[in-house]
């Protein structure tokens, strides 16, 4: 069994992806952390022709207690995820950065409800500076209501305020937001003065202060709700 070359992972590029937007179902293209982790697994050990045995005899002597039983069944995507630490020993055992098990195209689904591309993830495990505000990271949110269509968000300042005010994250605001209206607390507040037509400049910003405000206490009172669930459970 031949040793394997060691490598650094090569990230393309990386483009700006859309921002938060709700779907019906998992966008064409994702797959689960465990998916893409066994996709590249058994696309490295094909590339330096191993067996699924003698890559099972490296994973052991790096203290994985994996059988070949065990290697194809990741390389299948039988799990939906790999923990940090086992995605640190695989890397060790073959000598390749953790990055190299994201590689390729498409989304990563990081839980039931958000995904990002794999270019994030990669991003993210070689330290490499992240090109995505914090509410890209949540590129696409899977709603309860799957008639809701795709609505793309065009403005987060006043989640972002919000959040700064709470001492909450950005992106807990914005998917309260799009729980309750579908898109941020920004649009929503844009949308809600619009409907109110034409009027001085003065008394659209009168307007603008007050919904901001009413929605703000929505979104407040729902994350209280959230927080006085989690404490009774």
């Amino acid at each position: 069994m031949g040793a394997m070359a060691t490598g650094e992972t090569t990230t393309e590029p990386y483009e700006r992806q859309p921002r938060v937007r709700w779907v019906a179902h998992d966008p064409p293209g994702s797959a689960s952390v465990g998916q893409i982790v066994g996709e590249n697994l058994r696309r490295l050990r094909e590339q330096w022709q191993w067996t699924q045995h003698e890559m099972a005899v490296t994973f052991q002597r790096h203290g994985l207690s994996w059988t070949r039983v065990r290697v194809a069944a990741i390389e299948r995507g039988d799990r939906d995820t790999v923990d940090l630490g086992t995605l640190l020993l695989l890397s060790e055992a073959i000598g390749v950065a953790p990055a190299e098990f994201f590689a390729g195209d498409g989304d990563v689904r990081l839980s039931p409800q958000a995904v990002a591309p794999r270019a994030y993830v990669r991003e993210q495990l070689s330290g490499t500076p992240s090109h995505l505000r914090s509410t890209d990271l949540l590129v696409t949110i899977k709603p309860d209501n799957p008639n809701l269509g795709i609505r793309p968000i065009t403005s987060t300042e006043a989640d972002e305020a919000l959040a700064r005010r709470l001492g909450a994250s950005t992106q807990t605001v914005v998917m309260e937001a799009l729980t309750l209206w579908g898109h941020s607390l920004t649009d929503e507040r844009d949308r809600r003065v619009r409907a109110l037509g034409d009027m001085e400049p003065n008394e659209r910003q009168a307007h603008r202060g007050h919904i901001t405000r009413e929605l703000s206490r929505e979104i407040e009172q729902r994350l209280a709700e959230t927080d006085a669930r989690e404490d009774q459970g």
